[in-house]
């Protein structure tokens, strides 16, 4: 399939817009928008685009450094692109895969952009990226956005305190046992916690630290039978429209905060009980640039 050229004289600038709603649908988490935002940084490079990530009228922008508005954009015009480049069934396939250049979403997207009659168009996707491969610049980049303001660094640096971890001094095991558990704090059965514990004890190491970060408080207490397993019980918040429950609560901080610990981490474990890698802990290793191994429970 040949590709559609790119027409579109006007428009000079794509900024990928982080909030809660758009005029058709309510964005997902934070880990599908960051893998949206390497996919169409990629895009923009191919074809000669500014490119830019916009995170201030998303509530997590009161933790972050860097958010001021675009004034030429209006956020109550957001587009949710829908289209996610992934030919292949099997999601985990893309996890080994280099390249994932999908001729029919490239001319999809490039339908789409053709008629924008503006210079800076502002919308939002979590499309897969066209290269499974991400750039020290792009990694900067995006590094640079998600920059926390000095209240939430004094938080960090005490919660490190409270919890007696050092940056780069510990690992980290991500569980993500799905947004039932996040969302309606349901149980679990005996036969999850049983296949969950066998799957932990295999790839730790007694030597080692560990901090445990989970959607579920539940399962966090459940494991502070380990020695070695450094556990913080705080409320948290789904980032997305989707889920999003509180948004003047201390939850969408406190995810923050394990997103943040997370990159001061030496390793990455995601355990999840999803077909595919979880973009939270996915993307933060590949943003801080840190060892990650993903298991499907």
């Amino acid at each position: 399939m040949s590709l559609i050229h790119f027409k579109n004289k006007k428009l000079k600038k794509l900024v990928h817009v982080y909030q809660l709603n758009y005029i058709n649908g309510k964005s997902p988490g934070l880990g599908d928008f960051l893998r949206g935002s390497f996919s169409f940084m990629q895009l923009s490079k191919l074809y000669n685009l500014d490119f830019d990530i916009d995170f201030s009228n998303h509530p997590m922008s009161k933790y972050l450094e860097n958010t001021e508005k675009n004034n030429n954009i209006n956020y109550n015009n957001i587009e949710l692109y829908e289209g996610i480049n992934l030919p292949i069934e099997n999601l985990l396939d893309f996890e080994k895969t280099i390249k994932n250049v999908n001729p029919e979403f490239i001319n999809n997207t490039i339908n789409w952009l053709n008629p924008k009659n503006c210079e800076v168009f502002g919308f939002m996707s979590n499309a897969y990226p066209y290269f499974n491969k991400y750039t020290e610049e792009g990694r900067n980049f995006v590094k640079s956005k998600l920059e926390p303001n000095n209240m939430m660094k004094q938080y960090i640096d005490y919660s490190l305190g409270e919890l007696g971890l050092n940056k780069k001094g510990y690992g980290v095991i991500h569980i993500r046992t799905g947004d039932s558990h996040l969302v309606s704090n349901e149980g679990f059965t005996k036969l999850f916690l049983e296949k969950l514990k066998t799957i932990i004890n295999s790839c730790i190491l007694s030597e080692r630290r560990y901090l445990i970060i989970s959607d579920s408080n539940i399962l966090k207490n459940m494991l502070k039978s380990y020695p070695n397993f450094y556990i913080l019980i705080r409320d948290i918040e789904h980032l997305g429209g989707e889920h999003i429950r509180h948004t003047e609560t201390n939850g969408i901080m406190n995810t923050l905060l394990d997103f943040y610990l997370m990159s001061y981490s030496n390793t990455i474990i995601s355990l999840s009980v999803y077909g595919h890698v979880s973009g939270f802990s996915k993307y933060c290793s590949v943003i801080y640039g840190i060892p990650f191994k993903f298991i499907k429970i």
